[in-house]
């Protein structure tokens, strides 16, 4: 997926700054020997606000962030926080590692996947739990009327190796289907439409706000993809590293509170999110408008994520059990 930051009007104390590529996965290990990986810039402990920069990607779901920083909530936790573009969770990790985020939205299949492999990534806050914002949608005249209709078929999503994948053979196994069928193929949220369109796939995983976008094109939502045996799976959160939830917990604490209170006073509020949504994104507000609004929680579900982690290894996303415990920070 792709965004690009729009012209915010935010008042100057606070940087948006543009789209942050990622480092290479390869960089992202070379750094875990770093004594200076995963340090960033924040300071905590001195005088004044501590200061740190947090990487998330430009979704409906990262609304919380922007709110935050434009609310002054961080200022009531003593936070000074520089907000910076990602490319994705999947780039944003290995930015991460590198040191030039001190904490950063990530998808947690991605986080998961990253701390089985060795990486000291943590996790210390939950942001959005998968609710009908995502779906599977078909094309409008398709054959396809149920999850057990997609035995053979081919699925468009935007990384073979993520929640998408794991929450659609997950409820594909649950209808009867042998997932070994199945053909996933690894296309950006913005193209999938116009594949569906031409045939060249049978079903694709859209998010809002392309979900909204896919529906006005006549597509249709065959199953919210986290239903059934994923109903409220946690599908993304924020992350740091082991190095610095160790050195700046009271930064971590005060991170998560005023995170929290930004999901109280955004959740449900679809008149803020139109208005909030197209300062820092390319969404318009008459797409906001329309989108199956997000559901944000700022508590770890320790529960649903060992699911998770049990799933992703049945699926060989990872090698071998995991216990998420040991990557949850708090």
């Amino acid at each position: 997926m792709t965004a690009a930051p729009a012209s915010s009007g935010r008042r100057p104390s606070r940087r948006l700054a543009g789209l942050a590529l990622g480092c290479a996965a390869s960089l992202a290990l070379a750094a875990c020997g770093s004594d200076d990986a995963g340090g960033g810039t924040a300071s905590g402990g001195g005088e004044g606000p501590a200061q740190l920069t947090v990487g998330y990607f430009p979704l409906v779901h990262t609304a919380i962030a922007v709110h935050a920083d434009e609310a002054g909530l961080f200022d009531e936790q003593d936070l000074d926080v520089t907000l910076e573009q990602t490319s994705g969770g999947a780039q944003a990790i290995p930015s991460l590692i590198a040191g030039e985020y001190d904490i950063t939205y990530g998808n947690y299949t991605s986080a998961l996947l990253a701390a089985q492999q060795g990486l000291p990534v943590r996790i210390i806050a939950g942001n959005d739990v998968g609710a009908e914002d995502h779906a599977i949608m078909v094309a409008p005249d398709s054959p396809y009327q149920a999850p057990a209709d997609l035995a053979g078929a081919r699925i468009a999503v935007n990384n073979l190796q993520n929640i998408g994948t794991v929450a659609v053979n997950a409820i594909l196994e649950d209808a009867g289907v042998d997932v070994s069928t199945i053909q996933f193929l690894e296309l950006p949220y913005p193209d999938m439409a116009a594949a569906l369109d031409a045939g060249d796939v049978d079903a694709i995983w859209q998010v809002e706000p392309f979900q909204a976008s896919a529906k006005a094109s006549g597509a249709r939502v065959l199953f919210p993809l986290f239903s059934g045996p994923v109903d409220d799976m946690p599908v993304a959160g924020w992350l740091t590293t082991e190095q610095y939830a160790q050195e700046n917990p009271e930064v971590i604490e005060s991170f998560r509170a005023a995170m929290a209170a930004s999901m109280a006073e955004l959740q449900g509020n679809r008149e803020e999110l139109v208005r909030l949504v197209p300062t820092y994104s390319q969404v318009p507000a008459e797409t906001v408008e329309q989108v199956q609004l997000p559901e944000w929680d700022a508590e770890v579900d320790r529960q649903q994520l060992q699911k998770m982690s049990d799933l992703m290894l049945e699926y060989g996303i990872i090698s071998e059990e995991f216990d998420v415990e040991t990557m949850i920070a708090g």
